[in-house]
């Protein structure tokens, strides 16, 4: 439920902002950003789990909701244990980092109880919380800086993309439940193509922290694969844009952004 590899990918996110605001980073200051990040995503996927159980049950009946390993109460209790978690390590990286997260949290909750069902300002609302950690690094090491926002934007145009790429591979339970993915109400060829669009949109602007001098050169090998692997992605979903080929899109999506989030990690040392 907590959704592992993403909750890693979050917490090192933090860690990049960090990096990218400041030439020394304590280790105290890169674990409780770590934690913070770990912990705030985690209890919203296990939140998210709570609130889409019905969907679930359609699209991912194999889930613990649906398939009755877990309870709905016992999952919430377990959110929320998360995220008090996740806010005592905000606390003490400071007061704006705690309302950063107390504000990222927000977002979450009014996405999963409310705005999921408006499809493409639920995707962007997702995409702000991916964004978020790179900015929340620069406010742990009280440097935040203009640079910041350029991987943050990388890194919504790209959530931004999977966002609606998930939506094909969702359609039939959120079609029942009224969720307006582009999917759902302009079809899978069309979000497809949406989705293609904001991953090559992310490789076209990916060159930016290179030509502003905000990484070294040691930016472009990894960098290079996230590209290729996005163009590639895009070229996958125009051609066939299938449940089942989405699905796995959806997936190789994340290692690509894995390898952005290296290229950050390794061009700001």
């Amino acid at each position: 439920m907590m959704r592992l590899p993403n909750c890693v990918m979050i917490g090192f996110a933090v860690i990049v902002g960090e990096l990218i605001a400041s030439a020394t980073v304590p280790v105290r200051a890169a674990f409780y950003g770590f934690m913070t990040g770990f912990l705030l995503l985690a209890a919203s996927m296990v939140s998210n789990d709570y609130f889409d159980r019905e969907i679930d049950a359609i699209n991912e009946p194999g889930r613990p909701l649906p398939a009755g390993v877990v309870k709905p109460p016992e999952a919430l209790s377990f959110s929320l244990i998360l995220g008090a978690i996740g806010f005592w390590f905000a606390s003490n990286s400071g007061l704006a980092t705690l309302m950063i997260a107390i504000m990222s949290v927000i977002v979450m909750v009014l996405y999963n109880a409310r705005v999921k069902k408006t499809g493409l300002l639920g995707n962007a609302l997702v995409s702000t919380n991916v964004a978020i950690p790179f900015v929340y690094g620069g406010f742990v090491v009280a440097s935040p800086t203009w640079s910041l926002g350029i991987f943050s934007f990388l890194a919504f145009l790209s959530s931004m993309g999977r966002e609606i790429v998930k939506g094909i591979v969702d359609v039939s339970g959120d079609t029942a439940k009224g969720v307006k993915s582009v999917a759902a109400t302009k079809g899978s060829t069309k979000a497809a193509k949406y989705g293609a669009f904001l991953f090559v949109a992310a490789v076209a602007l990916s060159g930016l922290p290179l030509i502003l001098g905000i990484v070294s050169y040691f930016y472009i090998p990894l960098v290079a694969i996230c590209d290729i692997g996005f163009l590639l992605t895009a070229y996958s979903l125009v051609t066939n844009s299938s449940p089942r080929n989405a699905k796995r899109n959806k997936n190789y999506v994340l290692v690509w952004m894995t390898f952005g989030l290296l290229a950050f990690l390794i061009g700001t040392i």
